[in-house]
């Protein structure tokens, strides 16, 4: 009888790799979050991932062999795919290959892995593109995976606090990531494009269907709370659970220190406030509108399309600026806004402004208070309903005489909360969207509602939009600002005071740097954005994008390929870095300045035209034109550009973690034998009554702890007190020279205008660089000396509790007939970078941190406040200009010392939150000292107990996983 053949054994080779997914409106989104990426999972959980795949072989009569992770030559290495060998007894087919997704998918159903491409290949393995994934989300998402696992330790593993203490540690730097913003900033002139080109950049990465009603599956509104919650009461899962807008509004209820005792009842505080967006029904051809993008590239058609979310400037507006304040843009699953209007105080200050102007020998910038003179007699008729006449400069004594309308004092000084359903995110879209037009630039067919839309135009003073778009993703912020030109002075005012927070400058100009209008370098050059860009290069950016798509010699199409590569980027590089230099007065880039400016061209017509095509699998699009145009566009390397600085400014955290868990993984051996760390383990269990014990153990920590605090505050209100006084006694000096020198220039009241506290753009002379420049610049000194001093005696205390804690455990030891034998160095190698780590939350991370640049800001907040206060609203208001000079003259030094007390006032306030910060990372809400249980669970490690082997192996594999690179 025959032997039957054995069927051959067949290698196959199945390619795994991400799938693109489309946005909301049908777009190729180039980017993704690292969460839902199968190329990370492999990274962060291959043993996870290769035993689903293993599961999902051997359900279709697949072996799995091996698997590799395959690169192309690329400076973003993660564009790679990951390839599968398995042995089969049939060729591999589409069928089977379909089948495999589909189990695969099933086996990952617990992870946010989806959208997966499985197919065959042949031994040759082409790569094909993947979808972006910024290192901050690849670094974010290892936290979040380490969190979840320590969490998982902490049920199976009974006793180990230190996994209490570094779950917690993470658990706080998360939170501190996660409302921390790298702020970047639109300038530009008015009409170049910031909110088309926004729009574009919104619309090729929002979240579709799927993401954006799982997203928000948990959304609870305020309205669905039951009568009576209190605003106390409400627990961290239903802030969680509430849009982004709301939770803030309460936790600013939080942070003033009001929640605690506060009665009123949840649902009644927020229903005057609070707007949930109803689906648009009139709008429904905007369903539809983006759908002939894709002929600008494949017909070379002009594109006409209605705006994606941010207002754009139409035919009957085309003259006006779309953008009256700035608007914030951040991430959010679902689509919110906040909007603040100006108090009734600070409308009746900028209107005033009429009654000071055109006087005779002003010293008035000519060209803004032209501008300023159209748009608040504008703005005066609107909000007052009223003309302005210089009949009324005579009736108007001060800025209190100036009285508005009753539909005006309806929002004057309120916010506004706007939320979405989450469930459709293209009906929340439209209908947010209708929203915001109605705040920047109305164009309703409704004249009465026009009216009202103009007031509250007129009124707006800041805007913050969450949109669930991946451009903004990862602790992104961009600030759409005003245009610099034709803008009044309120609006150069929002810049100017924007370009002193932002992290980064993203200016836009049609054909770059070199050819923009003149103000746009003159706001860049003297903003204090470029100082501490100067100072700190490696935390900040300048990012020049030419944008010339308005041009038509600039608009490609299929077909242009040799056109496209004609685009020079490095030639218009030199030419944008000798024209930096020039506004900056240098001769030569230092090597990290230079790494920090970034130039291109930018073409989001087109790149977005490419990606709309209607092609699956959509890798093919990208592949097909890669290299002959979407690397040419600029969007690509402008979205790596700004996660490179997200993740720069944010590295240090990632640092401190993973160097806290390296540490958590050693075992602490030197100093104190095996036999002697049973032995205080053994006294600590048998000893009697032990919360009297602890208490005892407690006290003389408690007593250096309350030294320190003492040590802290008296610095604060002592030395620095003495050293602030010094330079302001110094300060007062030259601020009355300075003030006699510019004292004849001051032509008009106008310059006492509190809304601009000595800053007003439309003067010559402005009173807050007279009274409050740093000739001799002693604040740099002084921040640097309270910093020091804080150093010295955190270090003080950390050296007096390892030898409290020494004392301790030899105290125990001869409890037990042993001599004293444990050393400092034992107790210090347990728990010193713990106790390090502690000691540093009260400097602070990234929310209200006590640093050199915190306490320049509680300056300029302190010079403000006093200047106001002492200076221009007792002069703004019913003085004549000749008093108001001589009331200046007369209370100068009472004005700078005014700035002493409220500055150091800031620093206390600053210490005592500090001072809680720390304090809840050295004890527990029982009272038991968090570092007591860390040095306890190194004499467990030391030991040996039960669970170490596999509580170690657990540790190791967390070890490898935050320390795994970004693929």
């Amino acid at each position: 009888m025959d032997i039957p053949n054995k069927r051959p054994r067949l290698e196959e080779w199945i390619r795994l790799s991400d799938g693109f997914r489309r946005t909301e409106m049908n777009v190729i989104c180039p980017v993704m979050k690292a969460e839902s990426s199968v190329r990370v999972l492999y990274r962060l959980q291959e043993k996870k991932l290769i035993q689903a795949i293993e599961h999902a072989g051997n359900s279709i009569g697949l072996k799995f062999e091996d698997i590799q992770f395959d690169s192309p030559s690329s400076s973003r290495s993660n564009e790679g795919n990951l390839f599968v060998k398995f042995i089969s007894s049939h060729p591999c087919d589409e069928n089977l290959c379909s089948k495999l997704k589909e189990s695969l998918e099933e086996r990952l159903k617990e992870t946010m892995v989806k959208d997966i491409l499985v197919e065959r290949v042949d031994d040759s393995r082409p790569t094909i593109p993947q979808p972006l994934i910024s290192e901050y989300d690849f670094e974010m998402h290892k936290l979040k995976l380490c969190l979840r696992e320590l969490d998982g330790m902490k049920k199976e593993i009974k006793g180990r606090l230190d996994i209490d203490i570094e779950n917690e540690n993470i658990e706080s730097n998360l939170q501190e990531l996660s409302k921390s913003y790298t702020k970047f900033a639109i300038l530009s002139q008015n009409g170049t494009g910031k909110s088309f080109l926004l729009n574009l950049l919104m619309l090729m990465t929002a979240d579709n269907d799927e993401e954006y009603s799982e997203n928000n599956r948990n959304l609870r509104v305020p309205n669905e709370f039951p009568d009576n919650t209190l605003v106390k009461d409400l627990g961290n899962t239903d802030l969680q659970n509430l849009p982004v807008v709301v939770q803030k509004f309460v936790n600013k209820i939080d942070m003033r220190g009001l929640k605690k005792d506060d009665k009123r009842d949840f649902k009644s505080l927020m229903e005057p406030i609070c707007h949930q967006l109803q689906d648009v029904t009139n709008n429904e051809p905007s369903l539809n509108d983006f759908s002939s993008i894709g002929e600008y590239f494949t017909h070379k058609r002009r594109l006409d399309i209605e705006p994606y979310f941010l207002s754009q400037k139409d035919i009957p507006v085309a003259y006006e600026s779309t953008t009256k304040c700035i608007i914030h843009l951040r991430y959010g699953t679902l689509y919110e806004m906040r909007v603040e209007y100006f108090k009734k105080s600070e409308l009746q200050e900028q209107l005033y402004e009429l009654v000071t102007m055109g006087e005779e020998g002003t010293d008035e910038n000519t060209e803004i208070t032209y501008t300023a003179q159209d748009c608040l007699t504008e703005r005066f008729q609107i909000l007052t309903g009223e003309s302005f006449s210089e009949e009324m400069k005579k009736r108007f004594k001060s800025s209190d005489d100036i009285t508005f309308s009753p539909d005006v004092l309806e929002f004057a000084g309120k916010t506004k909360l706007y939320f979405g359903q989450g469930k459709n995110p293209t009906h929340d879209r439209l209908s947010l969207k209708s929203i915001l037009r109605s705040l920047t630039a109305p164009q309703e067919d409704d004249e009465a509602q026009n009216e009202i839309c103009k007031k509250q135009i007129a009124a707006v003073k800041k805007i913050v939009v969450y949109l669930p778009c991946k451009i903004l993703y990862d602790g992104k912020e961009i600030l759409e600002m005003p245009g610099t030109d034709d803008s009044d002075p309120i609006a150069m005012n929002f810049i100017a005071e924007a370009l002193k927070k932002v992290d980064a400058v993203i200016l836009l100009a049609q054909h770059g740097f070199k050819l923009c209008e003149k103000l746009v370098k003159t706001m860049l050059a003297e903003s204090p954005f470029l100082k501490s860009w100067k100072k700190q290069p490696n935390k900040h950016k300048v990012m020049i994008l030419a944008y010339p798509e308005k041009d038509s010699n600039c608009q490609f199409a299929s077909g242009d390929e040799r056109k496209i590569k004609l685009l020079d980027g490095n030639k218009k590089r030199a030419v944008e870095l000798k024209e930096i230099r020039k506004i900056l007065h240098l001769d030569t880039f230092s090597n990290k300045l230079e790494e920090q400016i970034f130039t291109s061209y930018i073409l989001p017509v087109l790149h977005t035209s490419i990606l709309v095509q209607d092609h699956k699998p959509e890798y093919e699009v990208l592949s097909k034109y890669d290299e002959t145009f979407l690397k040419y566009t600029g969007v690509q390397n402008l979205i790596m550009n700004l996660d490179e600085l997200v993740l720069s400014r944010q590295s240090s955290i990632f640092e401190g973690v993973k160097s806290q868990l390296c540490h958590f993984q050693n075992e602490i051996n030197s100093g104190l034998s095996v036999e002697n760390a049973k032995s205080i383990l053994k006294t600590l269990s048998v000893k009697s009554d032990k919360r009297t014990i602890e208490e005892a153990r407690n006290r003389p920590f408690q007593e250096i702890e309350r030294n320190l605090f003492k040590k802290l505050k008296d610095m604060l209100s002592e030395d620095a007190s003495e050293m602030v006084k010094t330079k302001l006694d110094a300060l007062c000096l030259q601020a009355i020279r300075r003030w006699n020198q510019k004292e004849p220039e001051v032509k008009s009241i106008g310059v006492f205008s509190p809304y601009f506290c000595g800053k007003n753009p439309r003067y010559r002379v402005c009173l807050y660089p007279i009274l409050f420049e740093d000739e001799n610049n002693q604040n740099n000194i002084i921040y640097e000396t309270i910093m020091q001093k804080i150093q010295e005696f955190l270090q003080e205390y950390k050296q007096r509790a390892i030898a409290l804690y020494v004392e301790e455990l030899n105290k125990n030891l001869s409890y037990d007939d042993r001599s004293a034998t444990c050393t400092s160095e034992f107790v210090e190698g347990a728990i010193g970078d713990q106790l390090d780590n502690a000691l540093k939350w009260y400097q602070g991370k990234k929310q209200r941190p006590f640093n050199e640049k915190a306490m320049e800001k509680h300056l300029d907040e302190s010079q403000k406040k006093s200047l106001k206060e002492v200076i221009l609203k007792p002069n703004f208001n019913k003085s004549s200009l000749e008093e108001a000079k001589k009331k200046t003259s007369d209370n100068i030094g009472r004005c700078i010392e005014k700035v002493h007390e409220h500055f150091i006032n800031q620093l206390i306030r600053l210490h005592d939150h500090s001072w809680k910060r720390l304090y809840s990372k050295l004890w527990t809400p029982n009272g038991t000292s968090k570092i007591w249980q860390q040095l306890v669970a190194h004499l467990k490690a030391l030991c040996k107990d039960a669970d170490g082997d596999n509580y170690k192996e657990n540790i190791n594999n967390l070890i490898k996983m935050i320390n795994s690179s970004f693929i």
